[in-house]
């Protein structure tokens, strides 16, 4: 993943709306492997970009479904 495709991917999740329920494993779980994968060659640049993707991700979550897929997610991890 490059900085910019983080960024547009923070930029894309405030506004989905309802919408991001659906893929929200998928694009949650994406983000997690490039954060676990990051050594001490990744940029900082890129690890702060996916941190504030991640974050933007969270605070997008705001219906039921979304909470619960979640809740799903973080309690397989």
């Amino acid at each position: 993943m490059t900085v910019f495709n983080a960024r547009a991917l923070a930029s894309l999740v405030t506004v989905a709306g309802s919408a991001l329920s659906k893929r929200l494993a998928v694009v949650l779980t994406a983000l997690v492997k490039i954060t676990e994968s990051a050594d001490d060659s990744t940029d900082d640049e890129l690890r702060t970009a996916v941190g504030e993707a991640v974050q933007a991700l969270l605070i997008s979550i705001s219906d039921a479904e979304g909470l619960n897929t979640l809740m799903l997610l973080l309690l397989g991890w």
